[in-house]
């Protein structure tokens, strides 16, 4: 589909309409064919102790080594633990292991982990097992990708990683008790890190059974929830977890969490009216309708979240015309963030001016953001030579296809790119893992993106999103950085700060690094994310942090 100035559906005017459109069919989805079946689950009436919410996409994978999604990660946390986990605080607080110790120079940790700790399958959870999860993860043979992100401060990981060693030499077993684990230097971050998926505990015995491979049958983990039986995973279709009765933070209060695949947002809505879902997050077009409804209205939650939206301008893909400084600052001068915030996301989420979202523990953002300027954008785009002569190429804009306010976000920004620039951009919403294998193959040259915190440092920004990314024994050693960025400057002030202990210097550099990043335009921040929800009044007790909903361990449900 081409955005076009004479029939873009983006004014205010039009919008209103366009809203009514997408409610009519959210309250028509019960009645049309398909919408029920006779299969148990989400579809039925409301089940006792069951909390019924919907994955917007089918999970990527069940495997905690390789997972990159945020969707996914939110399944994945219930049904596995690692050594620390994140408290309503965000703040890092013991898990499996009761307490750690950490040594003089900062860079040794002993972990002690609880005795009462069991996997899904009875076993008493060891060091050892801490150990084999960590080495799996860095396996050449299983070629994740995320541990270049959030293991590569362990010593010996990446030699582990490049095939270059069996094992990795900073991960010692004390005792069955005692993990020791020796970073590379000092990192005041490093132990947020080891609360994403990669420093998850996984089931060795269940894995080796099925083949090695991590999947439905041997998804055996130490979390407050469990699949209890391959059938409960039906990953295009619905998910159904159970409790595990013996989790050793205590039995959950939930029987059940049962998550349906619904990609659709109308559908999911108009479930969530049917009374057949418990929690839904919902478009900001929305909004008005639900505010118009006194039974939705006191349903209504905005969660703000450390994320940030931008749109990610990609130096590195085929034939990409984003090489040149000029253009990505002309695209950056020819976009107004406010002007999306408040036609496509009914001013439910704040504009960005940074890379880094506030609410970052002692870090923020000092940076000056490049002025949205139509005239100053054409001019910047003429003197890196387009013009009559030379018309500007026709670019898709990618972007995930099951949320419909991504897609009213994509729409006002190709209407802004053809009015402000004269360029056409084609709308290509895409199914979310296609969309994840295309930001890792770096092939989308124009994409909207999301940055979601895995722990509020903005190391978790700019180093890992940012810094140059290197092949080293064939592997890149920054695969988050999707847009080929590189500035050495950049990087040299991201380096200093990641080992800077004294926290006052280490912000500087950081903010420094971030002025930079802003100046050369790799992204232009648009929005700080608020997640839009509907809870129903019979759930209670959630507990919900900066980063989004933490495990349903206290989470229960009336009648």
């Amino acid at each position: 589909m081409q955005t076009r100035l004479e029939n873009s559906p983006f004014t205010e005017r039009r919008l209103t309409r366009r809203h009514f459109v997408v409610l009519g069919a959210a309250a028509l989805a019960p009645l049309l064919p398909g919408c029920t079946t006779g299969r148990r689950g989400a579809h039925a009436a409301p089940a006792a102790n069951t909390l019924r919410y919907p994955l917007s996409s089918p999970p990527t994978t069940l495997d905690p080594a390789l997972v990159q999604d945020g969707t996914t990660i939110d399944l994945l946390q219930n049904i596995f633990e690692g050594l620390v986990v994140l408290d309503t605080s965000s703040r890092v607080v013991p898990g499996i292991a009761e307490k750690w110790d950490v040594s003089s120079d900062g860079k040794t940790y002993t972990f002690h982990i609880r005795q009462n700790v069991t996997f899904h399958n009875g076993r008493t959870v060891t060091a050892d097992d801490f150990k084999y999860s960590l080495e799996r993860a860095c396996s050449p043979t299983l070629n994740s990708q995320t541990v270049f992100s959030y293991l590569n401060d362990i010593v010996g990981a990446m030699d582990c990683r490049n095939g270059k060693a069996a094992g990795i030499s900073g991960v010692r077993v004390q005792d069955p008790a005692t993990l020791v684990i020796e970073i590379d230097q000092p990192k005041s971050y490093w132990l947020d890190k080891m609360t994403y998926p990669t420093g998850y505990v996984v089931c060795q015995e269940a894995i080796q059974e099925n083949g090695g491979k991590l999947q439905a049958g041997s998804a055996v983990g130490a979390g407050p929830f469990k699949i209890a039986a391959p059938a409960d995973y039906q990953p295009n279709y619905e998910v159904t977890l159970t409790a595990f009765k013996a989790y050793h933070g205590g039995s959950p209060k939930l029987d059940h969490i049962v998550r349906p695949v619904l990609p659709d947002p109308s559908t999911r809505l108009a479930k969530y009216q049917a009374n057949t879902l418990d929690i839904v997050k919902i478009s900001p077009t929305d909004v008005d309708h639900v505010d118009a409804d006194p039974t939705l209205k006191p349903d209504l939650h905005l969660y703000p979240r450390a994320a940030t939206w931008y749109l990610g301008m990609n130096s590195a893909a085929p034939n990409s015309p984003f090489g040149d400084i000029r253009v990505r600052k002309a695209f950056a001068m020819a976009i107004d963030n406010t002007a999306i915030t408040r036609i496509a996301l009914k001013n439910l989420m704040d504009p960005a001016n940074s890379v880094v979202p506030p609410g970052m523990g002692d870090y923020h953002s000092t940076c000056v953001p490049i002025p949205f300027s139509p005239a100053m954008a054409r001019t910047m785009l003429a003197s890196a030579g387009y013009g009559s002569s030379k018309p500007f190429p026709v670019l898709a804009l990618t972007f995930r296809n099951d949320y419909q306010w991504v897609a009213d976000s994509a729409q006002v920004l190709a209407h802004q790119l053809q009015q402000n620039l004269g360029i056409t951009v084609q709308l290509q919403p895409m199914e979310w893992s296609q969309f994840l294998d295309n930001l890792d193959n770096k092939t989308m040259p124009l994409a909207l993106e999301r940055w979601e915190a895995d722990y509020l440092d903005p190391q978790d920004f700019l180093s890992t999103l940012l810094h140059t990314s290197r092949k080293v024994n064939g592997q890149e050693d920054h695969p988050e950085n999707n847009t080929g960025y590189s500035n050495p400057l950049f990087d040299k002030l991201c380096d200093e700060a990641d080992g800077e202990m004294d926290p006052a210097k280490r912000m500087a550099l950081y903010q420094q690094a971030e002025q930079i990043a802003i100046n050369d335009a790799p992204w232009k921040p648009l929005f700080f994310q608020k997640d839009v929800e509907l809870d129903k009044p019979r759930v209670h007790d959630i507990r919900d942090c900066a980063l989004g909903h933490l495990p349903y361990t206290t989470t229960y449900v009336t009648a």
